[in-house]
C-alpha cells in the first residue's frame, strides 16, 4: 500500500499514513491534535534498486576500496 504525507494546517504536524488511495482521506486525522483539516504534501521517494543492479558494472567496488568507474560493456 502507498505511504501517503499530510500536514495539519491547525497545528502544522507533518505525519504519514498508509492506506489505499479510496481510504486516505477518511484515515488522514493529525495524531497530535486529532483535525482533520489536513492537506497532502509531497516527499521524496526512494526506488528499491541498488545503483548496481541498474547500472551492473558501472560502480563496482573493491572489497574495502573506493568505488571505480568502469563504462558499461558493450553487448
Amino acid at each position: 500500500m502507498p505511504v501517503y504525507e499530510f500536514k495539519c494546517t491547525k497545528c502544522g504536524e507533518r505525519f504519514e499514513i498508509v492506506s489505499s488511495h479510496a481510504e486516505r482521506d477518511e484515515k488522514a486525522v493529525c495524531p497530535a491534535c486529532g483535525a482533520h483539516e489536513v492537506e497532502q504534501v509531497f516527499g521524496g521517494f526512494k526506488v528499491g534498486i541498488s545503483r548496481t543492479r541498474l547500472n551492473p558494472g558501472t560502480f563496482e567496488r573493491p572489497r574495502g576500496g573506493r568505488p571505480e568507474y568502469t563504462p558499461p560493456r558493450k553487448p
